[in-house]
């Protein structure tokens, strides 16, 4: 009957493995053939008692490997264990990556033991088995920003003080001038994003300055881009300068004073003279990073002077250092007699109408191009893919961040993830101090080809 149930070709490889092992360790034939059919069974019956869900330590175990643990015995471990683990978890520099994964390691651990426990309680009470529990975060599923996150920010109500007086200033400039520095500084909040890298601001960005009766809305600008880079420069970022002079009843006109005194050419300013002498638009002449110049007034009074005459509707100069704040109460106190007498478009204590989702993308945009070079943090792209209300009001946020080769992805990453690393922790700190709480940020590089 045995016979019968083995093939004719495992009969032939049985005696052929029998001649070799017979010859070195003399086992006899009968012997060996018991023990072959008998852990081909057993494999066979263990297959069919795991699809049935049979528990795992009713199953007889192969050979000499250990008989799986029975829940209470397995619960009793877990104890032991878990009291050894008690001890602090030590974090990494930046402290998300490594104990991240630690910590989860253990709270999984920690939720498989009150399972196994409750379970085992349930099973006494002759209530079945219990399903596993998931957590909060597990529960809640992610969502993307609504439209509430993602729209401008307006305000229903406006409290108007006694004669208000209102102001719509655009900065416009030459790229890397120093105009978001002079925004952030003058309404104290960091409203846009500052690096040392040209055209980090892509788009206008709103900034609103609110003393006594007075109100300056200030309509931050990219870099004017002469005519002749046109064409390798984003549409938006070329037009976006020229669309906020529509909008605007004063200009201010920055440019950096050690730049002004370079031999290199200037088409930025140029052009800029010649399309505000042509629209005739009041304007104020500001050089900026005077402390660079050790505040030498007197050096620039040729660049003046020629600036005044290509442009007639420059009103005033004055000379400031956006960095240390020298010279910006001159600047507030010349914004505030230029003011007309208008009602207030936006609430006292608003700083700016960016949306919630928009001040994210640019906190992190601002980080990679910290630590990336040439033309890979300009070309990344961003979308929203998690944003969750946690219990303890905090901010879960999950960003997709796409690149076109994986060869730029691996450049984003850095090397064991020291550049994502390091951009995740920084942004999640800069957007906490944004929205005055807690933030979970989840970052993921994906290559997004074109």
């Amino acid at each position: 009957m045995l016979m019968e149930q083995v093939p004719l070709y495992f009969l032939i490889n049985w005696l052929i493995i029998y001649t070799i092992l017979s010859n070195a360790l003399r086992i006899n034939y009968f012997t060996f053939f018991l023990a072959i059919n008998h852990v081909r069974s057993y494999a066979i019956m263990s297959r069919a008692k795991k699809q049935a869900g049979i528990p795992l330590y009713l199953i007889r175990p192969k050979g000499k490997s250990k008989i799986p643990k029975r829940p209470e015995q397995f619960s009793q471990e877990m104890k032991l264990t878990m009291e050894e683990e008690e001890e602090p978890i030590k974090k990494s520099s930046s402290g998300w990556v490594k104990a991240g994964l630690a910590r989860r390691s253990v709270e999984r651990r920690r939720v498989v033991e009150e399972l196994t426990k409750e379970g085992m309680n349930q099973e006494g009470r002759g209530l079945g088995p219990l399903k596993p529990q998931r957590s909060f975060e597990q529960l809640k599923p992610r969502q993307p920003a609504s439209l509430a996150e993602r729209l401008v920010k307006v305000a229903r109500k406006i409290q108007q003080p006694e004669n208000p007086h209102l102001l719509r200033v655009a900065v416009v400039g030459a790229a890397n001038a120093g105009k978001s520095t002079l925004v952030n500084t003058i309404v104290d909040e960091n409203v846009s994003v500052v690096s040392q890298k040209a055209h980090t601001t892509r788009d206008r960005v709103l900034a609103v300055l609110t003393e006594d009766n007075y109100q300056v809305v200030f309509l931050d600008t990219p870099g004017v881009v002469p005519d002749n880079r046109h064409a390798k420069m984003n549409r938006t970022l070329v037009t976006t300068s020229w669309r906020s002079l529509d909008e605007a009843d004063h200009v201010i006109l920055l440019v950096d004073g050690q730049w002004a005194l370079s031999s290199q050419e200037k088409k930025a300013d140029k052009l800029l003279l010649e399309r505000l002498g042509e629209l005739k638009i009041p304007t104020t002449l500001i050089f900026n990073k005077m402390d660079l110049l050790d505040y030498a007034e007197n050096e620039l009074k040729d660049v003046k002077n020629q600036y005044e005459s290509v442009c007639p509707s420059i009103l005033k100069t004055l000379y400031v250092s956006a960095l240390d704040g020298d010279g910006l109460d001159t600047l507030k106190k010349e914004l505030f007699d230029k003011s007309k007498p208008k009602p207030w478009i936006y609430p006292s204590e608003q700083k700016s109408d960016m949306p919630d989702l928009k001040r994210v993308e640019e906190l992190i945009r601002v980080e990679f191009f910290k630590r990336l070079h040439q033309y890979i943090p300009y070309m990344l792209k961003q979308e929203n893919v998690g944003w969750t209300e946690t219990d303890d009001g905090g901010l879960r946020i999950d960003q997709n961040v796409y690149v076109e080769r994986d060869s730029q992805q691996r450049i984003v990453v850095g090397a064991n993830g020291a550049v994502i690393d390091r951009v995740v922790s920084d942004a999640r700190t800069q957007i906490s101090k944004a929205f005055n709480r807690p933030v979970k940020l989840f970052i993921q590089v994906k290559t997004k080809k074109r």
